[in-house]
């Protein structure tokens, strides 16, 4: 070759290379060249997880993933992404879509990984069937307490299963009720071994297929407070113990030798308790935390000023670590934070409530139907979000009138059930935001929510089923 010839191609190539090396480092960098800015812009990244695994995902109208449920899953990364907004959907059969604007931020990874795509129509499953009429009075994970239409008989439903049985009056014994004896309410203990159980008469405790009457102890609490105990409580802990209050003083009751004791001889307008601890609100406004001996002592915590309630009994949600949210009936939402000397009035219109498992944040529902989300603790998640941010998420139809609040998902979505079926909508800052609606097709009772797969558990006439709601 001539050295002309020769000289030129080293030149070439020393250009090439000089080029195409630096646009070789940029592009394994995440570098691309924009259309509609005409330059050079360093890209971002998409994470989402889907729950079915299997669900398509489409960004801005085009489909770019179709793939069979997979077991070990750990969703999907759509990597090299111009910054900008984009629309994305997700959508998968028998399920109701999603979608969602995305903003992609250059040399950063946008997360959503929440993404569960409610089925429709649910799966329903039949727990039980009766040629009985019941009616549901209480529930925990595992069962619901029913009581016969005579209010004659409590049964317990579980509500994995169609297993049921009566456990008041226990067939077996010979505790049977008064003529004019009807069975009012059932409050499980906390290890929901221990059964309360009022009528308008008397009050009964059920243990270990045992029926204990309360009339003696209840009876002497009378006797000394000249007044009769207004309402019983079960121990945090301890299934061998009952609070007992009234009007001016307060009595725990130990089952086993139906012993009794004071504590607090003030009027208690609101309890609560968390783990080992039982806190308690005296009508003077002093927030009390009790030991956990038999014999409870008090240690004032707080002070809230008392005018702020009209109505009681307060529903008082321990938090953990000296954190306080406080609802009363008409309304009211407070929140106490005392390490952190925070007290914020969050709403005067409250109907709903619900805090997450967690206690990272609860959600509400106000009497105009108006649903918000609100962060107790900063959260870094698929959205940046404060302690003590309120979102607004969505207005409920006025006519639809949700019955109660539940979370779901890892407590990233919320289930209103109704009477016509549910409401679902997920807590995402970002929009649009997704609000479903599962309906069935005749009126139902909503009875509980079983978070660990989902599930409405409604009753229709007398029968008891479960339809899950989420995959």
């Amino acid at each position: 070759m001539h050295h002309r010839a020769r000289t030129f191609l080293f030149f070439i190539l020393i250009c090439i290379f000089c080029i195409g090396t630096p646009l070789v480092v940029l592009f394994s960098q995440g570098y691309r060249f924009d259309i509609k800015q005409k330059k050079i812009v360093q890209t971002g990244a998409l994470h989402i997880k889907t729950k079915p695994s299997s669900a398509a995902i489409a960004i801005n109208g085009k489909q770019k993933r179709i793939r069979s449920s997979r077991f070990l899953y750990s969703g999907t990364v759509f990597r090299n992404l111009v910054p900008g907004n984009y629309n994305i959907t997700i959508s998968s059969s028998s399920s109701l879509p999603w979608e969602k604007n995305i903003s992609i931020e250059p040399s950063l990874v946008t997360k959503s990984t929440h993404v569960a795509l409610p089925l429709s129509p649910p799966p329903t499953k039949t727990l039980f069937t009766s040629t009985s009429t019941f009616r549901y009075i209480a529930s925990t994970n595992d069962e619901a307490f029913l009581v016969s239409s005579d209010k004659k008989s409590l049964f317990s439903q579980s509500l994995n299963d169609t297993s049921q049985k009566q456990i008041f009056p226990i067939p077996t014994a010979t505790t049977t009720l008064e003529k004019s004896e009807i069975i009012l309410s059932a409050f499980p203990s906390a290890s929901t071994h221990n059964t309360l159980v009022n009528t308008n008469k008397k009050s009964y405790v059920i243990s270990n297929g045992e029926t204990i009457s309360l009339e003696k102890p209840l009876q002497t609490i009378a006797n000394q407070n000249k007044a009769p105990v207004s309402r019983l409580l079960w121990h945090p802990f301890d299934d061998a113990i009952l609070f007992g209050f009234t009007s001016s003083a307060n009595y725990w009751i130990h089952l086993p030798d139906m012993t009794i004791g004071t504590f607090l001889k003030e009027k208690i307008i609101g309890w609560s308790s968390a783990g080992s601890r039982a806190y308690f609100l005296s009508a003077q406004g002093t927030l009390y935390e009790f030991s956990t001996q038999l014999q409870p002592t008090s240690t004032p915590l707080t002070t809230i000023d008392p005018t702020l309630f009209s109505r009681f009994p307060l529903a008082i949600h321990a938090l953990g670590d000296n954190r306080f949210v406080i609802h009363e009936p008409s309304g009211i939402l407070l929140l106490i934070d005392i390490p952190s000397l925070h007290s914020e009035l969050v709403d005067t219109a409250v109907k709903h409530l619900v805090i997450s498992s967690d206690a990272s944040r609860m959600a509400y529902l106000t009497n105009d139907n108006q649903l918000s989300a609100y962060s107790l603790e900063p959260t870094v998640d698929d959205s940046i979000y404060s302690q003590y941010e309120k979102i607004r998420l969505a207005d409920i139809p006025e006519t639809s009138k949700p019955l109660a609040i539940y979370f779901a998902n890892d407590n990233w979505y919320l289930v209103l059930p109704t009477e016509w079926g549910a409401f679902i909508t997920e807590i995402d800052k970002r929009l649009p935001l997704n609000l479903w609606v599962i309906s069935f097709e005749k009126k139902i009772v909503p009875v509980a929510f079983r978070s660990q797969d989902a599930a409405l558990i409604w009753q229709m006439d007398s029968t008891f089923s479960a339809s899950r709601l989420l995959p």
